[in-house]
């Protein structure tokens, strides 16, 4: 489907406006480090509010009193790249993601996701990934909280596919909460394929922990089942609340 002007002028602008937001924040955040590993937080999170504001994208969160006191893991399903602003715009805590290493390789942005503590990952299996991922448990027992995309791709219709392992294991491993998650509304913001940037509403729910204190990693399977059926539900009170904001 060819873009409407509007759709072409809109996208243009908020294209132009999130490329020098990243790369503004992109050169700050490598400096703010040098300071503390939090530093960078405040800033991240009000790039994700200009940007989704450029964007006229409006969001609200459901559930942010499930957030435990301590550090945990959330496991969220993937929609759009528009998932991390939403995340980074509702939750003040200090958090980081598992990301595909290829983002590694971007001019600036890929530095400045390294340099603030994001973990790649290949998604191979490899020693390579399991060291990185050991490294990541202490982490996120000691200072960080972690996200994972669990499903470990985007679902390009919004539908939830089956999620992978690792959010589970590393919950389990550290001894913290895995925390559900689900953000709704994101893949009609920018669909697959297409430039047009469509200014629709998104929600982001999340659901009490799921406890893993002196749970083995032997429960991984039990626990990522756990989490996709609290996901699941999540997202469907997640698209409830989307369309009431459409409707609105």
């Amino acid at each position: 489907m060819v873009p409407k002007p509007l759709e072409l002028l809109r996208t243009a602008y908020a294209g132009a406006t999130a490329v020098g937001l990243t790369g503004l924040v992109s050169s700050v955040v490598p400096a703010l480090t040098l300071i503390d590993e939090r530093a960078p937080d405040p800033a991240i999170r009000w790039w994700a509010d200009r940007v989704l504001k450029a964007s006229q994208v409006r969001s609200t969160a459901l559930g942010l009193e499930n957030l435990p006191a301590g550090n945990f893991v959330l496991c969220v399903n993937h929609q759009s790249n528009f998932d991390a602003l939403v995340l980074f715009r509702h939750i003040e805590r200090h958090m980081r993601f598992v990301a595909k290493a290829q983002l590694r390789s971007v001019p600036i942005f890929g530095y400045a996701l390294e340099r603030a503590g994001n973990i790649f990952v290949d998604r191979t299996g490899t020693s390579g990934d399991r060291e990185k991922l050991q490294a990541a448990v202490k982490a996120v027992r000691e200072r960080v909280s972690v996200v994972f995309f669990a499903e470990g791709t985007r679902s390009d219709d919004g539908v939830l596919k089956p999620f992978k392992k690792g959010a589970a294991i590393m919950a389990l491993e550290a001894q913290v909460p895995l925390v559900p998650a689900a953000v709704a509304g994101t893949h009609l913001i920018l669909q697959k394929g297409s430039v047009a940037i469509h200014p629709r509403p998104a929600a982001l729910c999340l659901g009490p922990p799921i406890e893993t204190s002196g749970l083995s990693v032997d429960a991984r399977e039990v626990i990522t089942q756990r989490a996709h059926a609290a996901v699941a539900q999540l997202l469907a009170e997640g698209n409830r609340i989307v369309a009431e904001m459409e409707r609105g």
